[in-house]
């Protein structure tokens, strides 16, 4: 019937037809008593804030995009049942929610900016910046397309946001912290800590033997639920990509040339950069004194080596003039000849002396280094022209209920058809299946469409779409031991090592902490000693990885502990030599400028909290939970 309905209503007389039968409908519907279908009331609403509504295509979006968001960030499709199961739901409802409130007090306020304000803040933004250190029109477009706005939806929504922070901003600002919580944190923060370990394995323990009949039954039956076949499902696919439907070799040299010379000045100019370093005084009268001792011979790296600096201390990098934070330090940098030395620098820090090695001047792609690049970016360009005619196309055969395969076919469009796949896309072999487009967005809809369902086309993150049927479902479903002994032992092997490392482990501790030391405890495992200086809090360390970092500040100065290594079966052990705070250097000192600013931050947010919520208790906050249950479908 509904196919019979988009048929005829992409003719005048048919639309004729339709508008009376549904007026007469509605007539009925009328004389039944059923007012509703009138004001449409709440359908369309997911809540109200006062007299500001939030629209169930709005919260729809903001829950599909953070559910993408999700699926990203944990490397697997994740379904709306099982975002739900976290609350995903509530928290988009209740950040729109607050956003609404806010909206409704600048209403009452008559609070606004510019069109102007906001597109000088859209230039001057860091994503939207190239190379060359000038707004690159190319980025900020590609950005908006993957975040799914115009460019119109988007000054909108910085209009909102910019009229919201004006709100928070006159109330909290960004107040000062105590200077009793800032030292805290700045201790904290800044102390540093050095070590000796060993790392140790399965490779250094006997091996794990191969469990009795018995044992292994008892341990599958336990772990039963690791050992499951997956849900899957039989997919076919037709992918339209921008990239796909012109080929960059057929442009002619006019269009690649007039693409060149357009954007020169933005996208094939890249700036000057310099090697900056840097060294921070606290007091004016140090960084005089320095600079005094260099002018009469002293060496920079002289300076550096008696305060007992790190590389990573003075060192700015190969950096262009946008890319140094401090303003000073920037046109200082960018006024000295290469091996210049400045005079001392009021930065934001403390007082600098800055230097310049390598001076990488300013310089042009040329047309012909460019012209892959110009191709590519054309041919796209000119894909997305033609992608939206056939978007039409396979959606009017789509709604003439034609088959998938007869479409591809008729419109000579390359049809996939993934026989098994799971959740995560692998194959029913265990491996990961190639090539999947948009894999997290399109697996996610799959398992969450059903066989025979008319599923809408997705748009993709290159531009393009993708339309889908499910073919077939094989549920999970338990499988038996003998079809996956070999898995179990491996398992149960893999657990057993993991026991007798946890045991190893921390009788090898007992051992340090009765005097051993760590080169016998070295020896006695048949591998090398480290050391490693200058670890903090927040140090990410690829060596010892985030869960040694937090052993290390758990343990105290001559003590030792163990921690997960950074590879499977892996363990380290580690005593720590050294405990106390950092010299004060650039690093420390621009730590604790962000301490305090974390500080200021966290207090303006509890600020907001508390007036937002007593924002949206004046003005009052109803809930259609059965609006909310038909945009995620769960009604």
């Amino acid at each position: 019937m509904m196919d019979g309905f988009r048929k005829a209503s992409r003719s005048i007389a048919g639309r004729i037809v339709m508008t009376a039968m549904f007026g007469f409908l509605i007539f009925s519907f009328a004389l039944w008593g059923i007012g509703d279908i009138f004001r449409g009331y709440g359908m369309r609403t997911v809540a109200t804030v006062g007299s500001t509504e939030i629209d169930v295509q709005a919260y729809r979006a903001a829950f599909q995009t953070e559910l993408q968001t999700m699926s990203r960030r944990y490397g697997h499709a994740i379904t709306t049942e099982q975002a739900l199961s976290t609350g995903l739901d509530r928290e988009v409802l209740g950040r729109l929610v607050s956003e609404a409130a806010l909206d409704d007090r600048a209403h009452a306020m008559k609070l606004g900016i510019s069109d102007e304000a906001i597109v000088k803040k859209i230039l001057t933004n860091s994503p939207f910046i190239g190379s060359n250190g000038q707004f690159d029109k190319a980025r900020f477009n590609e950005a908006l397309r993957q975040a799914g706005y115009t460019e119109a939806s988007f000054i909108a929504e910085q209009h909102r946001l910019d009229i919201r922070q004006q709100i928070i901003q006159s109330l909290s600002g960004l107040p000062d912290a105590p200077g009793l919580i800032g030292d805290a944190m700045g201790l904290y923060a800044n102390e540093e800590r050095a070590i000796e370990y060993v790392e140790f394995g399965k490779d250094q323990m006997p091996a794990s033997q191969v469990p009795d009949e018995e044992t292994l039954k008892k341990f599958f039956e336990e772990n039963q639920a690791n050992f499951r076949a997956p849900d899957y499902r039989k997919i076919a696919y037709v992918a339209l990509s921008p990239a796909d439907l012109v080929d960059p070799a057929t442009l002619s040299e006019a269009e690649t040339k007039a693409k060149y010379d357009a954007e020169l000045a933005t996208r094939y100019t890249n700036v000057e950069k310099r090697a900056v370093r840097q060294i921070i005084f606290q007091t004016e009268d140090d960084a005089k004194a320095a600079s005094e001792r260099i002018k009469a011979g002293t060496s920079f790296d002289d300076i550096v080596a008696e305060k007992k600096l790190q590389a990573s201390d003075t060192d700015l990098g190969l950096v262009a003039k946008t890319g140094i934070i401090d303003p000073a330090v920037a046109d200082a940098a960018f006024g000295l000849e290469a091996n210049g030395i400045s005079d001392v620098v009021k930065g934001k820090f403390g007082f600098i002396l800055v230097t310049v090695g390598e001076i990488k001047a300013a310089e042009i792609r040329s047309y012909e280094s460019a012209l892959p690049e110009i191709r590519a970016s054309l041919a796209i360009a000119k894909g997305k022209e033609l992608i939206r005619d056939l978007h039409d196309k396979i959606e009017d055969q789509r709604a003439a209920a034609k088959p998938l395969p007869e479409i591809a076919k008729d419109l000579s469009l390359k049809l996939v058809t993934l026989d098994a796949t799971d959740r995560s896309g692998r194959g029913s072999d265990g491996a990961v299946i190639e090539g999947i487009p948009d894999r997290d967005t399109l697996l996610n809809a799959a398992f969450s469409s059903d066989v025979g369902v008319d599923n809408e086309a997705l748009s993709t993150s290159t531009g393009g779409y993708v339309w889908f049927d499910v073919l077939g479902i094989k549920p999970a479903h338990d499988l038996p031991l003998e079809t996956v002994k070999e898995k179990v032992i491996a398992a149960w092997q893999d657990d057993d090592a993991n026991s007798r490392l946890a045991t190893k482990s921390a009788e090898l501790v007992v051992a340090l902490s009765s005097g051993k030391s760590m080169q016998e405890i070295a020896g006695m495992l048949g591998v090398e000693v480290k050391t490693m200086a200058g670890i903090k809090r927040d140090t990410k360390s690829k060596e010892l990885g985030q869960g040694a970092v937090n052993r290390v500040f758990g343990v105290p100065e001559g003590g030792a502990g163990f921690a997960t290594g950074t590879l499977p079966l892996q363990r380290i052990i580690l005593r720590v030599t050294k405990a106390g705070l950092g010299t004060a250097s650039a690093t420390a000192l621009a730590d604790a400028g962000k301490i305090n600013k974390e500080i200021k931050l966290s207090l303006a947010d509890d600020y907001a909290n508390v007036y937002v919520g007593d924002t949206q208790k004046e003005l009052g906050v109803k809930v259609n939970d059965k609006v909310i249950g038909l945009a995620l479908g769960t009604n």
